[in-house]
């Protein structure tokens, strides 16, 4: 069942699915706009490479965030610049 006449280079879904395919993609979705959105993107082409793209783009940028929690301290500071902080509190403590 093909839904939408599809050229096979379009990035861009359905305008009446933009919101609920981004909603599925970063968890946000009440379950049936999820069931939704997954049925028509399975059926559409544009829709189904948005979704996945879009998907694929959160799991990224969540990764990303991982890491650079991993690298700063808790006040969000990286370790080179914690060491700089401290090297210049021990100048002002001379």
């Amino acid at each position: 069942m093909n839904l939408h006449k599809d050229t096979g280079d379009s990035l861009e879904p359905c305008k009446h699915m933009e919101s609920m395919l981004n909603r599925t993609a970063d968890g946000t979705a009440p379950s049936a706009m999820r069931w939704y959105a997954l049925y028509h993107a399975a059926h559409c082409g544009r829709c189904g490479r948005f979704l996945k793209r879009v998907t694929l783009l959160i799991g990224q940028l969540h990764g990303l965030k991982a890491e650079r929690c991993a690298e700063t301290s808790e006040d969000g500071l990286t370790a080179d610049r914690w060491e700089s902080v401290e090297a210049q509190w021990a100048e002002i403590e001379k």
